[in-house]
């Protein structure tokens, strides 16, 4: 009985985080209306994002902070291969994962976002 037990439990814990989720998605988080401009927040919709890639980038952006700040500024410098040039580690992981560079440059906002202000 124990090990039934254990089991049910070990099977309803995740359902029970992922039900959440699932319905999260797609769902208004908030708007914003300015002037005649209204914009709508929706939760994403993770299921298109590549981990794998997305995991690649972001171990490669914790040990380059300064690039991946400055993409969070600028994500038109994903392109520019004037500043891979200027940053070797970067035109090197370009020229190793290019599918990475492809998926930034369609989708930036999924691999790029501006942290946070101290006390935000």
């Amino acid at each position: 009985m124990k090990r039934i037990s254990t089991l049910l439990i070990a099977i309803a814990l995740p359902v029970a985080f992922a039900v959440p989720a699932i319905a999260q998605e797609g769902q208004t988080m908030g708007t914003v209306v300015n002037g005649n401009t209204t914009t709508t927040f929706k939760a994403a919709d993770s299921r298109d994002i590549d981990t794998h890639k997305l995991n690649t980038w972001n171990e490669f952006a914790s040990r380059h902070p300064k690039v991946a700040r400055d993409f969070a500024h600028n994500s038109a410098l994903i392109n520019d291969d004037a500043y891979a040039k200027k940053h070797p580690q970067l035109d090197a992981f370009f020229t190793k994962h290019p599918e990475i560079r492809e998926a930034m440059t369609a989708n930036p906002g999924n691999y790029v976002a501006i942290p946070p202000r101290q006390g935000e």
